[in-house]
């Protein structure tokens, strides 16, 4: 297991509504996911253009986003944070300087505070080591 699973070991801690998760690098790369029945599937071409979302993410809630072939409306985005979602899935995922913490989760509005405040406590810990 390598220091970047342990990140999302964490996550996954932080609400029992994450489904599936994964840690990329700002060019797309995959630093870490989640594996075997929380497998995140999304494609290394799904990735890059997920990254490069946050480049112009005033943007993304007229066009969407898609992650593991669903496309996602994205009701809200803040400066460094996308919010997407699907009847009762989702996702949330936060900026660093180098990395993008994404989490899929299921589950109602009441249950995605919680995987929000978990995609930011990663996010905030990994900018404050310097990523």
């Amino acid at each position: 297991m390598s220091g970047w699973d342990d990140y999302i070991k964490l996550l996954f801690g932080k609400s029992p509504a994450i489904k599936r998760a994964a840690i990329i690098g700002s060019d797309g790369s995959v630093w870490a996911r989640s594996g075997d029945a929380n497998a995140f599937r999304a494609t290394e071409v799904e990735l890059k253009r997920f990254a490069a979302l946050f480049n112009d993410i005033n943007s993304v809630p007229g066009t969407g986003a898609d992650l593991e072939e669903i496309h996602y409306i994205v009701p809200r985005v803040e400066e460094k944070l996308i919010f997407g979602k699907k009847e009762q899935t989702g996702f949330f995922a936060a900026k660093t300087n180098q990395a993008i913490v994404i989490a899929m989760y299921e589950g109602d509005n009441a249950q995605s505070a919680s995987v929000r405040a978990g995609v930011e406590y990663i996010a905030q810990y990994l900018a404050s080591s310097g990523y």
